[in-house]
C-alpha cells in the first residue's frame, strides 16, 4: 500500500501562509497528491517583533503544538517550505521529532543555516536581504553543498520594490522550483 505525502508550511514573521510564496507552494504540491499543513503561529506570538531569535524560541512551542496529531511515519514524503524564521523552526521540528524531511527554505534567517544539509534541501534568497548576508550563505551553500537559488535586486521578501514585472518572474522561477522538487 502507498503511503502519502506531506506539506507542510512554515511561514515568517510577517509573512502568513496565505501570502504569495507560501500559498503557491501549497497549491503546486497539493496539485501533486500532498496533504497540506498550513501552520499558524504569528498571532500568538508576544515578543518584541523585531528580535527574530526570540520570536523563534518563543514559537517553537506552537509548532509543536500544531503538530502534535501528525503520524509522520504514515508519509513517504514529507516537505517543509519555510520562509524567513520559519526555517529555523521547520529545521528545529525536524531535528526534534527525528522524521526525514525535504526542505525548501525560503529567505532564511541565521538560526536556520545550521538546519540546510545537502541533499536535503532547496535554499531561496535575495542579494540585497539584510536578514543574512547574501555571500555569507553563499559560503555556506557551497561549503555544505547545498543548492542555493539567489536573486539580484531584491531582499527578503524576493519582491522588486519598483518592478512588478520581476516580483512575478521571481515567483514563477519559484513555482517551477516547487514542481520540480
Amino acid at each position: 500500500m502507498a503511503k502519502n505525502k506531506l506539506l507542510v508550511l512554515f511561514p515568517g514573521r510577517n509573512y502568513s501562509v496565505d501570502k504569495p510564496l507560501l500559498y503557491y507552494a501549497a497549491k503546486v504540491f497539493e496539485k501533486r497528491g500532498y496533504e497540506v499543513i498550513g501552520l499558524n503561529y504569528n498571532f500568538y506570538l508576544k515578543g518584541n517583533k523585531n528580535d527574530i531569535a526570540g520570536l523563534i524560541e518563543e514559537a517553537k512551542q506552537y509548532v509543536v503544538n500544531q503538530l502534535k496529531n501528525v503520524d509522520f511515519s504514515r508519509y513517504e514524503d514529507i516537505v517543509f517550505v519555510s520562509k524567513s524564521m520559519g526555517t529555523a523552526l521547520a529545521g528545529y521540528y525536524e531535528t526534534l521529532k527525528h522524521i526525514r524531511v525535504r526542505h525548501i527554505f525560503l529567505t532564511p534567517v541565521p538560526e536556520g543555516m545550521k538546519y540546510m544539509q545537502r541533499g536535503k534541501c532547496i535554499v531561496v534568497a535575495g542579494k540585497e536581504d539584510t536578514f543574512l548576508d547574501a555571500q555569507k550563505l553563499k559560503i555556506y551553500c557551497v561549503e555544505q553543498e547545498v543548492s542555493l537559488k539567489q536573486f539580484e535586486e531584491v531582499g527578503h521578501s524576493l519582491e522588486h520594490n519598483e518592478d512588478m514585472n520581476i516580483t512575478f518572474a521571481i515567483l514563477m522561477v519559484i513555482i517551477r522550483m516547487y514542481r520540480e522538487f
